[in-house]
Protein backbone atom coordinates (compact mmCIF):
# COMPACT_ATOMS: atom_id res chain seq x y z
CA UNK A 1 0.00 0.00 0.00
CA UNK A 2 1.49 3.07 -1.21
CA UNK A 3 1.18 6.42 0.46
CA UNK A 4 -0.94 9.21 -0.55
CA UNK A 5 2.00 10.93 -2.20
CA UNK A 6 3.97 7.79 -3.79
CA UNK A 7 0.44 6.98 -5.06
CA UNK A 8 0.03 10.40 -6.63
CA UNK A 9 3.75 10.07 -8.18
CA UNK A 10 2.86 6.67 -9.57
CA UNK A 11 0.03 7.89 -11.16
CA UNK A 12 2.10 10.98 -12.98
CA UNK A 13 4.61 8.64 -13.98
CA UNK A 14 2.26 5.93 -15.65
CA UNK A 15 1.07 9.07 -17.33
CA UNK A 16 4.09 10.44 -18.33
CA UNK A 17 5.58 6.69 -19.29
CA UNK A 18 2.34 6.31 -21.41
CA UNK A 19 3.87 9.54 -23.60
CA UNK A 20 7.21 8.49 -23.58
CA UNK A 21 6.71 5.00 -25.05
CA UNK A 22 5.01 6.30 -27.73
CA UNK A 23 7.78 8.74 -28.66
CA UNK A 24 10.26 5.91 -28.37
CA UNK A 25 8.05 4.15 -30.56
CA UNK A 26 8.35 6.21 -33.08
CA UNK A 27 12.26 6.79 -32.97
CA UNK A 28 12.53 3.58 -33.40
CA UNK A 29 10.15 3.52 -36.64
CA UNK A 30 12.59 6.18 -37.96
CA UNK A 31 15.84 4.65 -37.30
CA UNK A 32 14.34 1.78 -39.57
CA UNK A 33 12.71 3.95 -41.85
CA UNK A 34 16.06 5.60 -42.56
CA UNK A 35 17.70 1.51 -42.37
CA UNK A 36 15.37 0.87 -45.41
CA UNK A 37 16.10 4.06 -47.05
CA UNK A 38 19.38 3.45 -46.82
CA UNK A 39 19.56 0.24 -48.91
CA UNK A 40 17.43 1.31 -51.26
CA UNK A 41 19.87 4.83 -52.02
CA UNK A 42 22.63 2.16 -52.18
CA UNK A 43 20.44 -0.23 -54.71
CA UNK A 44 19.97 2.63 -56.78
CA UNK A 45 23.27 4.60 -56.78
CA UNK A 46 25.14 1.07 -57.66
CA UNK A 47 22.46 -0.83 -60.09
CA UNK A 48 20.88 2.17 -61.58
CA UNK A 49 22.95 4.95 -60.81
CA UNK A 50 20.25 6.53 -59.91
CA UNK A 51 20.62 7.80 -56.25
CA UNK A 52 17.39 9.39 -54.47
CA UNK A 53 17.45 13.29 -55.18
CA UNK A 54 17.40 15.03 -51.68
CA UNK A 55 18.70 11.84 -49.67
CA UNK A 56 20.93 13.79 -47.64
CA UNK A 57 18.63 16.51 -46.80
CA UNK A 58 15.84 13.49 -45.67
CA UNK A 59 18.18 11.84 -43.56
CA UNK A 60 19.33 15.29 -41.88
CA UNK A 61 15.88 16.20 -41.32
CA UNK A 62 14.95 12.92 -39.81
CA UNK A 63 18.37 12.22 -37.64
CA UNK A 64 16.63 15.22 -34.97
CA UNK A 65 14.18 12.87 -34.70
CA UNK A 66 15.15 9.73 -33.76
CA UNK A 67 18.32 11.93 -31.42
CA UNK A 68 16.05 13.64 -29.38
CA UNK A 69 12.63 11.60 -29.21
CA UNK A 70 13.96 8.58 -26.64
CA UNK A 71 15.75 11.33 -24.46
CA UNK A 72 13.25 10.99 -21.86
CA UNK A 73 11.95 7.28 -21.93
CA UNK A 74 16.39 6.24 -22.04
CA UNK A 75 16.08 8.60 -18.84
CA UNK A 76 12.87 6.89 -17.07
CA UNK A 77 14.99 3.64 -17.43
CA UNK A 78 18.29 5.10 -15.95
CA UNK A 79 19.66 4.68 -19.53
CA UNK A 80 21.77 8.17 -19.75
CA UNK A 81 25.65 8.09 -18.72
CA UNK A 82 25.91 7.54 -15.16
CA UNK A 83 28.63 8.53 -12.27
CA UNK A 84 27.73 5.16 -11.42
CA UNK A 85 31.41 4.15 -9.51
CA UNK A 86 30.83 6.93 -6.92
CA UNK A 87 26.92 6.54 -6.36
CA UNK A 88 26.52 3.28 -6.29
CA UNK A 89 28.24 2.53 -3.07
CA UNK A 90 25.83 4.73 -1.32
CA UNK A 91 23.33 3.52 0.46
CA UNK A 92 19.76 5.19 2.20
CA UNK A 93 19.37 8.55 2.21
CA UNK A 94 22.85 9.33 0.86
CA UNK A 95 21.96 7.81 -2.50
CA UNK A 96 18.54 9.35 -2.95
CA UNK A 97 20.40 12.50 -2.24
CA UNK A 98 22.95 12.05 -4.81
CA UNK A 99 20.08 11.56 -7.19
CA UNK A 100 18.47 14.37 -6.28
CA UNK A 101 21.66 16.51 -6.81
CA UNK A 102 22.03 14.99 -10.20
CA UNK A 103 18.33 15.51 -11.16
CA UNK A 104 18.34 19.28 -10.00
CA UNK A 105 21.76 19.81 -12.29
CA UNK A 106 20.01 17.94 -15.36
CA UNK A 107 16.75 20.03 -14.59
CA UNK A 108 18.77 23.33 -14.82
CA UNK A 109 20.78 22.35 -17.89
CA UNK A 110 17.70 21.12 -19.61
CA UNK A 111 15.53 24.50 -18.29
CA UNK A 112 18.24 26.28 -19.91
CA UNK A 113 18.05 25.04 -23.19
CA UNK A 114 14.51 24.75 -23.95
CA UNK A 115 13.86 28.57 -24.53
CA UNK A 116 17.06 28.72 -26.41
CA UNK A 117 15.80 25.56 -28.81
CA UNK A 118 12.32 27.15 -28.88
CA UNK A 119 13.85 30.66 -30.76
CA UNK A 120 15.83 28.25 -33.06
CA UNK A 121 12.77 26.97 -34.18
CA UNK A 122 10.72 30.69 -34.31
CA UNK A 123 13.17 31.86 -36.44
CA UNK A 124 13.35 29.13 -39.14
CA UNK A 125 9.71 29.10 -38.97
CA UNK A 126 9.39 32.87 -39.47
CA UNK A 127 12.50 32.84 -41.78
CA UNK A 128 11.55 29.69 -44.23
CA UNK A 129 14.33 28.03 -43.39
CA UNK A 130 15.02 24.77 -45.52
CA UNK A 131 17.22 22.70 -46.65
CA UNK A 132 19.78 23.09 -49.53
CA UNK A 133 18.73 20.20 -52.62
CA UNK A 134 14.96 19.63 -52.08
CA UNK A 135 13.87 22.65 -49.89
CA UNK A 136 12.44 20.91 -47.08
CA UNK A 137 11.45 22.94 -44.68
CA UNK A 138 13.56 22.70 -41.15
CA UNK A 139 11.18 23.86 -38.60
CA UNK A 140 9.23 20.86 -37.59
CA UNK A 141 12.77 19.17 -36.56
CA UNK A 142 13.20 22.09 -34.68
CA UNK A 143 10.22 22.13 -33.07
CA UNK A 144 11.10 18.50 -31.74
CA UNK A 145 13.77 19.19 -29.98
CA UNK A 146 11.85 21.77 -27.21
CA UNK A 147 8.99 19.68 -27.28
CA UNK A 148 11.26 16.50 -25.96
CA UNK A 149 13.02 18.62 -23.85
CA UNK A 150 9.71 19.79 -21.97
CA UNK A 151 8.79 15.98 -21.59
CA UNK A 152 12.40 15.69 -20.08
CA UNK A 153 11.84 18.05 -17.82
CA UNK A 154 8.42 16.88 -16.51
CA UNK A 155 10.76 13.37 -16.30
CA UNK A 156 13.23 14.78 -13.86
CA UNK A 157 11.17 17.19 -12.48
CA UNK A 158 8.96 13.84 -11.03
CA UNK A 159 12.13 11.77 -10.17
CA UNK A 160 13.12 14.77 -8.14
CA UNK A 161 10.20 14.59 -6.39
CA UNK A 162 10.22 10.63 -6.07
CA UNK A 163 14.20 11.59 -4.83
CA UNK A 164 12.87 13.72 -2.20
CA UNK A 165 10.46 11.30 -1.25
CA UNK A 166 12.84 8.48 -0.04
CA UNK A 167 14.97 11.69 1.22
CA UNK A 168 12.26 12.35 3.66
CA UNK A 169 11.67 8.11 4.25
CA UNK A 170 14.02 6.25 2.72
CA UNK A 171 12.13 2.99 3.75
CA UNK A 172 8.91 3.83 1.91
CA UNK A 173 9.24 1.75 -1.80
CA UNK A 174 11.00 3.55 -4.54
CA UNK A 175 8.12 5.19 -6.73
CA UNK A 176 9.15 6.94 -10.37
CA UNK A 177 12.77 6.81 -9.66
CA UNK A 178 15.30 4.66 -11.68
CA UNK A 179 16.34 1.26 -10.10
CA UNK A 180 20.07 1.14 -11.19
CA UNK A 181 21.07 -2.74 -10.57
CA UNK A 182 25.22 -2.70 -9.65
CA UNK A 183 27.48 -5.32 -11.63
CA UNK A 184 26.41 -8.22 -9.65
CA UNK A 185 22.82 -7.93 -10.11
CA UNK A 186 23.64 -7.71 -13.35
CA UNK A 187 25.27 -10.39 -14.20
CA UNK A 188 22.99 -12.35 -11.52
CA UNK A 189 19.44 -11.34 -14.31
CA UNK A 190 21.90 -12.31 -17.15
CA UNK A 191 22.16 -15.86 -15.84
CA UNK A 192 19.27 -16.45 -15.37
CA UNK A 193 17.73 -15.27 -18.79
CA UNK A 194 20.51 -17.38 -19.82
CA UNK A 195 19.46 -20.71 -18.16
CA UNK A 196 15.88 -19.78 -18.80
CA UNK A 197 16.62 -19.22 -22.47
CA UNK A 198 18.65 -23.17 -21.98
CA UNK A 199 15.36 -24.47 -20.41
CA UNK A 200 13.07 -23.69 -23.08
CA UNK A 201 15.46 -24.75 -26.16
CA UNK A 202 15.75 -28.17 -24.51
CA UNK A 203 11.71 -27.96 -23.80
CA UNK A 204 11.30 -27.24 -27.32
CA UNK A 205 13.62 -30.06 -28.39
CA UNK A 206 11.92 -32.47 -26.54
CA UNK A 207 8.76 -31.79 -28.04
CA UNK A 208 9.45 -31.95 -31.49
CA UNK A 209 11.05 -35.62 -30.78
CA UNK A 210 7.65 -36.88 -29.00
CA UNK A 211 5.92 -34.92 -32.61
CA UNK A 212 8.28 -37.09 -34.31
Amino acid sequence: MLDPFGARLRQADRFLTVIENGLNFFGGALVFALMFLGVIQIILRTVFRSPIFGYIDIVEISMVGFAVLSISFVQRIGGHVRMEILVTHLRGRLYWMAEAFGNMLAAFIVAVLIPYSYSHFVRAYDFGDSTIDIELSTWPAKLIVPVALSILLVRLTIQLFGCFRLIAQPDLEPVAVPTIKNVEQQAEEEILHAEEDIVHERLSEAERGVER
